[in-house]
């Protein structure tokens, strides 16, 4: 014999309806700036670079200063490692295992100041050890060895650049509406601000 559902009994036993929260979309640990800047600045760079070395110590913080913290413009780093270089692609890993636990810009920068001591012996382990913490490290060592999707990211920054005619880091593409201006090497910051606020006067 089937009870009968009845409303006394409804309310006894009440189904309770939980909607699933929604995924956090995953940040780009390599995008700053506010979405609405109407230029991007897309910077390639290799780890063992010392032109990238330049651009990155002396230009960007300036360019960060002055227009990406501003809301003016994005900044997005992509990753070229060259295949002369042979520390390169390891140094790459171990700034992007960094950016998944939100460490990118400490792990990256520190990398660019010490260029001269681990692209000699290949430490990057040991250099990256002297800015996180050991808990972190670890995290970071695992996924240096064990993540096979922590070049996806490199894949797509190579396949960009090649789109690009990319033909030596650094390499600044300017992106504004649409079209993308290819300025090869170093630039000093001065001279990078003077085409910047030319672009914004278009905008």
């Amino acid at each position: 014999m089937v009870a009968q559902n009845t409303p006394a009994a409804a309310k006894k036993t009440p189904v309770t309806v939980t909607k699933a929260a929604a995924p956090a979309a995953v940040k780009n640990f390599k995008l700053s700036g506010s979405p609405a800047a109407t230029i991007t600045i897309e910077v390639y760079t290799d780890y063992e670079c010392p032109s990238c070395r330049n651009l990155y110590l002396q230009t960007l913080p300036e360019l960060i200063t002055q227009y990406v913290a501003k809301g003016k413009v994005q900044l997005l780093h992509r990753d070229f490692p060259l295949p002369q270089h042979q520390y390169s692609k390891i140094a790459t890993r171990y700034a992007n295992a960094a950016g998944q636990l939100g460490q990118y810009d400490i792990v990256a920068n520190q990398l660019f100041k010490t260029q001269a001591e681990w692209s000699q012996n290949g430490n990057v382990d040991g250099t990256v050890a002297k800015v996180v913490a050991p808990g972190d490290l670890q995290k970071i060592r695992d996924l240096v060895k064990n993540d096979t999707h922590l070049d996806d990211t490199v894949t797509t920054d190579v396949a960009m650049a090649n789109k690009d005619g990319l033909n030596q880091t650094p390499t600044l593409v300017v992106v504004n509406k649409g079209k993308r201006q290819k300025i090869d090497g170093f630039v000093p910051f001065m001279i990078l601000k003077s085409y910047i606020d030319q672009q914004l006067a278009k905008n």
